[in-house]
């Protein structure tokens, strides 16, 4: 069968502050088990006077691409870091839209944000521009309230290759490995001259050493 569109391309947000292997595992094994073309990670906009130990924009940006330098099928996307201002989602995947108009898009997020995801800004518009793509723990069966059932009994497939077949309009649950690794744990390591191996990886490690981004 003739496709009229591209095979799907993933996006996932995070303020990556630094990235770490929490952040890298779930995105490589969503992008391998969907067969996306490429998964994009894509650091949130941080206001500058929100905390002064935080990474730079640059910083972050640097660490992302050190983190996946030698893995091709994830990439960088600064569409929204490079905004003058924080950005709502659903304008943030308008704006991708209009950049990839024949690509789906799957955007991906935790189950945390499923259960929550009715308190979003134009939640209702946002599966207009996207599929989501939901990842958690294995066996993990949350409560959803009446907003989000609905919704999910409205758009949830189980079929990976719909993702690639339609431009928007599904979610799709996908297990993934949950590290427990955080951001404001490898800082506070970082601020009391804690070693940080092993939680990121090893570039990031000594770039973030060399910065001093945490101390």
């Amino acid at each position: 069968m003739n496709k009229k569109h591209e095979s799907a391309i993933g996006f996932l947000g995070g303020t990556f502050d630094p990235i770490h292997f929490g952040h890298l595992r779930p995105a490589l094994e969503i992008q391998e088990a969907l067969q996306l073309q490429s998964l994009y990670l894509m650091p949130n906009y941080i206001a500058p006077h929100k905390a002064t130990s935080l990474a730079s924009t640059e910083q972050r940006i640097e660490m992302v691409k050190l983190a996946i330098q030698n893995t091709p099928s994830l990439q960088l996307n600064t569409k929204e870091l490079l905004r003058d201002s924080p950005s709502y989602t659903v304008e943030t995947l308008a704006l991708l839209r209009t950049q990839y108009p024949n690509t789906p898009i799957c955007f991906i997020m935790g189950m945390d944000s499923l259960i929550n995801f009715d308190s979003w800004y134009r939640y209702q518009d946002i599966l207009k521009y996207c599929h989501l793509v939901v990842s958690h723990r294995p066996s993990w069966s949350p409560q959803f309230n009446e907003t989000v059932s609905t919704m999910l009994d409205e758009h949830q497939t189980t079929d990976a290759a719909a993702l690639h077949s339609s431009l928007n309009g599904y979610i799709y649950f996908q297990s993934t490995t949950q590290l427990d690794i955080s951001s404001s744990q490898i800082r506070k390591l970082c601020a009391t001259n804690q070693g940080i191996d092993f939680l990121t990886p090893h570039p990031v490690c000594q770039y973030i050493k060399e910065q001093n981004c945490y101390t």
